[in-house]
């Protein structure tokens, strides 16, 4: 993988709740944004935007499923992932997972209890 394009990828997972843009991402790696767009997109498959929000999900559901997270409610996910708008957090987490946050909490914590 392009290495500028593996140290975009590093600063976004180190730093979720920031906002990247594609551009400033681009001056980052000393490239043109839309050379940059276009080499993210052919070294990981998915444009920088998309990357994003995928790891931002992953991550919140990886909150979700925590038992040590309990106490955080999902606002408190959704801005520990970088979103401040915790309905538009729940529209994009359904689109990826099929279930609300909430939903999906309690669909991970019943199974865990019945592996019990």
């Amino acid at each position: 993988m392009d290495a500028r394009i593996r140290q975009s990828i590093i600063l976004v997972k180190e730093d979720l709740k920031r906002r990247h843009s594609s551009q400033e991402l681009a001056v980052r790696s000393g490239l043109t944004p839309q050379h940059f767009c276009v080499l993210f997109k052919a070294e990981t498959g998915e444009t920088p935007i998309a990357f994003m929000r995928r790891v931002r999900m992953d991550e919140a559901r990886r909150l979700l499923e925590d038992p040590s997270k309990l106490l955080l409610n999902i606002k408190e996910i959704a801005g520990s992932v970088g979103c401040s708008d915790s309905s538009h957090f729940v529209r994009e987490f359904r689109k990826r997972f099929g279930l609300s946050p909430k939903q999906y909490r309690a669909t991970h914590l019943s199974k865990e209890a019945s592996k019990s």
